[in-house]
């Protein structure tokens, strides 16, 4: 009898649908909207940071600091373990390098890399091609170049495949990247990548780290949750590794002075509470408004009630056809709203830009939300009905 109810009556149900669907919809796309631009804004400024292990000498330990061996990563890749490691690098790097080629002349900044650069550098190629595993390993002089380097050193041509010298050695340009557009990448767009070896042997004569130490190492993890416990399981092996006891100070500290992740994270959880309030203010009409509608409905079918109940239909009845159809009107309401969020969502990334991530889980909470605030809102109206006296019902 419900779905015959549903059926008699379709303009009544669908504007119910919609009014449901509406709060179900801003509920849907709200969430996706704080997932995507969370994931987004993590991406601009931090890159796979947001998940590594920035392992530098902790230089306000005086004596007990230290910088990292190549052998470090090794073992900490080790220790850690090889399954929850995305990636790893070791990072050495020098500041104000001459730079020259032809007529042209730049002080740039210097990076050596062993390992996984992609994940800092994380730009596409404009020219000539990446460093290969063999290149990496080896101290060949080759190099690849940052867009305002290539800019500064060859204005007018292409940059791929010439030869610039690097405080006066001589430099295979083998590509150049594109403009990054994360915070992570911006700092190779004035710079100069080589091998690790390359670097230490030719262009960094005057720096006092020994020719297998680096400045940094990076271990990107692939889970931001393990981050704790890989940071104690590398204190840990880093110690042993330096013979620095547990009662001294570290000598490394696992941060980035250049990504303030804390403060993006707090600035992010303010968004996202302003969202989440917009979203439940939505929702909270949506109900009220819903639950609106099904008590007035039940008022004006007062006389089909009472003609039901004449005919042999009891209370109980009564109160489950009313239920069941706000539990089928809400299922509607949330299936409809979960579909215009992401016909909105994908519009709005598409036209506007604005990132969105829908989650399984939250598109079948939000058809569950639907659901249960439609059986919610029509018990009130359901166990009205079912109060009514058909005597009283069949007069009105």
């Amino acid at each position: 009898m419900a779905r015959e109810a549903i059926w008699q009556r379709p303009v009544r149900a669908v504007m119910m649908i919609c009014s449901l669907g509406a709060g179900v919809a801003v509920v849907t796309l709200t969430t996706g909207i704080i997932a995507g631009f969370g994931s987004e804004i993590e991406r601009l400024s931090f890159g796979a940071y947001a998940r590594s292990l920035l392992i530098t000498p902790n230089y306000l330990a005086a004596d007990q600091a230290r910088f990292s061996r190549l052998t470090d990563l090794d073992r900490l890749i080790e220790g850690i373990g090889g399954d929850e490691i995305e990636g790893a690098a070791a990072w050495r790097r020098a500041y104000q390098v001459p730079v020259s080629a032809r007529d042209y002349r730049a002080d740039l900044t210097v990076f050596g890399v062993r390992g996984d650069y992609q994940f800092e550098a994380d730009m596409d190629m404009a020219q000539g091609r990446p460093f290969s595993p063999s290149d990496l390993e080896s101290s060949r002089r080759v190099c690849l170049l940052g867009a305002d380097a290539a800019l500064a050193l060859f204005p007018q041509g292409r940059a791929s495949g010439q030869t610039i010298r690097v405080d006066g050695v001589g430099c295979h340009v083998q590509g150049v990247f594109e403009r990054g557009d994360t915070l992570v990448s911006s700092r190779f767009s004035n710079a100069i990548l080589a091998p690790f070896d390359t670097a230490a042997r030719y262009f960094m004569p005057m720096d006092t780290l020994a020719p297998n130490e680096a400045n940094r190492l990076t271990i990107v993890l692939r889970d931001r949750d393990s981050l704790h416990w890989a940071r104690v399981r590398a204190d840990r092996i880093l110690r042993r590794q330096h013979g620095v006891p547990l009662s001294q100070a570290a000598p490394f500290i696992f941060v980035d002075p250049a990504a303030p992740a804390a403060a993006m994270e707090q600035q992010r959880n303010l968004l996202s509470n302003l969202l989440v309030a917009i979203a439940i203010t939505a929702m909270l009409a949506a109900i009220i408004g819903y639950g609106g509608a099904n008590w007035t409905l039940a008022e004006l079918r007062r006389r089909n009630i009472g003609l039901q109940m004449t005919l042999g239909a009891s209370s109980t009845d009564i109160f489950l056809q009313f239920t069941l159809e706000s539990l089928f009107l809400g299922t509607g309401g949330g299936l409809i709203g979960v579909g215009v969020a992401l016909t909105l969502g994908r519009f709005a990334e598409a036209w506007m830009g604005w990132p969105a991530e829908f989650d399984l889980f939250v598109m079948i909470g939000a058809v569950l939300l639907g659901a249960i605030t439609g059986a919610i809102a029509g018990t009130a109206a359901a166990g009205r009905a079912a109060a009514t006296l058909p005597a009283y019902s069949t007069r009105g």
